[in-house]
């Protein structure tokens, strides 16, 4: 059994459902959940929480998430990426210039509403909208406010483009692509996709699920060290009231000096370091406390 979380480096070709299936018979732990989903056939850093770490998830800052992306122009698929049946093909791009793909794709940058594809995993009257695309069923999508913090690009090779994106959560990179082509009067494609930062997981630190199967649980994060939250530690005395979940004041931690915003939430140890919960500042009639809210223990 394992508690804990892991930057796994998902390979192209596996759905993030499979993996995880295959990560939680490895460490033997039936209770896992994801930080974002990534299609298919793209690549790149998944965040996993593995049994009680799951309280964690919504702790998480994933706000922010970045990609490498190749696409191609001149023809449209089905999906918008390679997995699709291709419907639409054209040699627009032909006359198309460095500069002014390079100017199109800077115009992206910003705030700015986005259709999600048909081939995704968002609900539409209890089913998903892949469900309905299977089906040849398209129907119309809702607009969604989306953010493109910061877009550069990286190789221009006609028809081939190579671009790094941070985006906010909810961006489809192949969206993103569909319309880069409409505005270069061309269709397009995503030909590949890296997901090299979800929130605080990061490329660099990521894993293989090759390393997870040598070495299993021994080489993952234990639930809090991910997250980005002050340390607090309750007092020896006052261990079962924070293992029940009790409210604790400010006399019970052994920190005399408390830099908590109403709301803010912490962690809290006890003194020999085990991490016993994440708690929150409050004000209970006007009394201030610090509330275990999510206990780990």
């Amino acid at each position: 059994m394992f508690n804990g979380t892991a930057n796994i480096l998902k390979p192209p070709g596996i759905s993030s459902f499979a993996l995880i299936k295959k990560l939680r018979g490895i460490l033997g732990e039936k209770k896992a959940g994801h930080t974002g989903t990534l299609d298919p056939a793209a690549a790149g850093v998944l965040g996993v929480c593995f049994g009680k770490a799951t309280k964690i998830i919504p702790f998480l800052d994933d706000s922010r998430k970045e990609y490498i992306c190749e696409m191609k122009l001149g023809f449209k698929t089905d999906t918008l990426d390679l997995e699709g049946e291709t419907i639409k093909e054209d040699l627009n791009w032909n006359s198309l210039t460095a500069a002014e793909v390079e100017s199109v794709i800077h115009k992206f940058q910003g705030k700015q509403q986005q259709i999600p594809p048909m081939y995704s995993a968002l609900h539409y009257q209890g089913s998903r909208l892949y469900q309905l695309a299977r089906r040849g069923i398209e129907v119309e999508r809702q607009n969604r406010n989306i953010e493109i913090f910061e877009i550069e690009v990286l190789d221009i090779n006609l028809p081939l483009i190579r671009f790094r994106a941070e985006v906010s959560r909810g961006t489809y990179i192949r969206s993103l692509v569909r319309d880069i082509g409409k505005n270069l009067n061309t269709n397009a494609v995503m030909t590949f996709l890296l997901r090299t930062k979800s929130g605080p997981f990061k490329l660099e630190e990521a894993i293989s699920f090759e390393e997870v199967e040598k070495h299993g649980g021994t080489i993952l994060q234990e639930s809090h060290e991910i997250l980005d939250l002050p340390h607090y530690t309750i007092k020896t005395e006052e261990y079962q009231r924070a293992a029940n979940g009790n409210y604790l004041i400010k006399d019970n931690l052994v920190e005399s000096e408390i830099d908590l915003e109403v709301n803010d939430y912490f962690l809290l140890f006890s003194e020999s370091g085990e991490f016993l919960a994440i708690s929150q500042h409050q004000i209970v009639d006007d009394y201030p406390i610090y509330q275990p809210h999510k206990v780990f223990i």
